[in-house]
């Protein structure tokens, strides 16, 4: 007997007994609609995280913040300066490098003031994080004395003359401040226009005294604000270039170091360690390799892609926690798949002895009942994986309108650029489905071997004096 005559046989025989034959395929259609839904809830809280972190800069940073505290035979102790900023420009893959400097200080920006935090970083560097800007742009290495500020550093600020703080309207949007502006002052004196309520919480305090009991006198900077940060990660962060910020910093030594008789108040920061490399990595894949290299040199450094790598194994073990779940169904299946089959032997005596004495090999035989159990597989995954892509629709559509209606979509609130992308409950790639049809067929076709094999093992003489 050739397959295809086989194959008409098995689908003809299937449905001799349409009530159990539908039972055992409703067996399937459930436990793969389980293990199907299972696993794509588990994809869509993968594909969300992903999307949430799809073209964020953080991908292709790494920051170091210190070195282990050990030494190498014939090196010199390791030190964030100058020196390492130069070997780590020469490790393949690094794109850019630059130091990072923070400076706690006061900002001024027209009626109102308050305490933020400044960073410097190089022009270059800082262009290449991709920043989105609510208004404005980036300060560019050609420039001196230019700041951006993030979008909620209003929050921070009082009216100094009178205490009050920003209004803003409904949307969010800060009135009577402008964030742009060719006259923002910068100072590290803490009584630098403060409000009367601020000065008597800071009275006897001696918080702006030096060492013996001199104030400081802080320089005013006079700096132009070019760009307002939207992203939510620094909306509270002020940037500018290492070259303002280190004259900010040397004239605050300055300051100090005379207040407190010091002398002179020298200060050479190039040999002066920084809190803070950071790298820039154009290529992602290569971070993985460049963070070996930093880790062998004896730097202590962060990575977002660490954490990524760390939780992507962690929903990868949910998936397979929420298939196994699933599969459990289909195992249910299987028994019933199996039950079916052999029932169906013992109703088919008959049939299989005169098979056998009309000339059907052992093989056919096989062949037969296994397709039967193959197409009850194929039905029952067919139909159980159309319903779980009709489900997940149905449960995405809703997620989709409830989440729209509280404010958390698009994107969920995430930040960044995938703040645009569509967020799942589940997630039904056309490669699961698929699985669910060839996974449900390939238990089918397990569930009939047995059942099979008995097949081929009655006795033709047997079976025919039996019935």
């Amino acid at each position: 007997m050739n397959n295809i005559e086989l194959l008409k046989m098995a689908i003809t025989n299937l449905f001799r007994r349409k009530a159990r034959s539908i039972l055992a395929i409703l067996g399937v259609v459930i436990g793969t609609a389980s293990i199907v839904t299972m696993v794509s809830i588990g994809l869509g809280i993968s594909k969300n995280f992903n999307d949430s972190i799809k073209g964020n800069f953080e991908l292709h940073m790494i920051r170091i913040y210190g070195v282990t505290p050990k030494k190498v035979e014939g090196q010199k102790p390791l030190k964030l300066n100058d020196d390492a900023i130069k070997s780590i420009k020469e490790i393949n893959g690094v794109t850019s490098v630059t130091p990072v400097k923070r400076l706690s200080t006061r900002i001024i920006l027209g009626d109102y003031s308050g305490d933020i935090n400044l960073t410097g970083m190089d022009p270059e560097f800082f262009e290449k994080m991709n920043l989105e800007f609510k208004k404005g742009r980036a300060f560019s290495a050609s420039e001196k004395n230019k700041i951006v500020v993030g979008s909620q550093i209003p929050i921070m600020l009082e009216k100094y003359k009178t205490g009050e703080y920003v209004n803003y309207d409904p949307d969010g949007n800060y009135k009577d401040i402008k964030l742009i502006s060719p006259k923002v002052e910068i100072t590290k004196d803490p009584n630098y226009k403060i409000s009367s309520q601020r000065k008597r919480m800071m009275s006897g305090s001696g918080i702006s005294a030096g060492e013996d009991g001199n104030t400081p006198k802080y320089e005013i900077f006079r700096l132009e604000s070019v760009g307002v940060i939207s992203k939510e990660s620094f909306a509270y962060d002020a940037f500018t270039s290492l070259k303002t910020i280190d004259e900010i910093i040397k004239s605050n030594t300055k300051a100090e170091n005379e207040a407190s008789n010091s002398g002179g108040g020298q200060n050479n920061q190039k040999n002066l360690d920084y809190e803070e490399i950071s790298i820039y990595v154009d290529n992602i894949e290569k971070v993985e390799d460049i963070s070996t290299t930093l880790r062998e040199s004896g730097y202590q450094f962060y990575s977002i892609m660490d954490e990524i790598k760390q939780t992507q194994k962690m929903f990868f073990m949910i998936q397979a926690a929420l298939g196994g779940i699933g599969a459990i169904s289909l195992i249910v299946a299987a028994i019933g798949i199996t039950n079916t089959m052999i029932m169906s032997i013992y109703e088919r005596t008959r049939e299989i002895g005169v098979m056998k004495v009309i000339g059907a090999s052992l093989k056919d035989i096989e062949k037969l009942f296994l397709s039967e159990a193959a197409a009850i597989g194929l039905i029952g995954g067919f139909i159980g994986s159309i319903f779980s892509l009709i489900l997940s629709f149905i449960v995405n559509f809703f997620f989709s309108t409830s989440a729209m209606s509280s404010g958390l979509m698009p994107g969920m609130g995430m930040g960044g650029p995938s703040d645009q992308a569509q967020s799942y409950i589940s997630y039904m790639p056309w490669w699961l489905i698929i699985f669910g049809i060839l996974f449900s067929t390939a238990i089918g076709i397990l569930a009939g071997y047995i059942p099979a094999k008995k097949a081929m093992q009655l006795s033709a003489l047997e079976s025919l004096r039996n019935e």
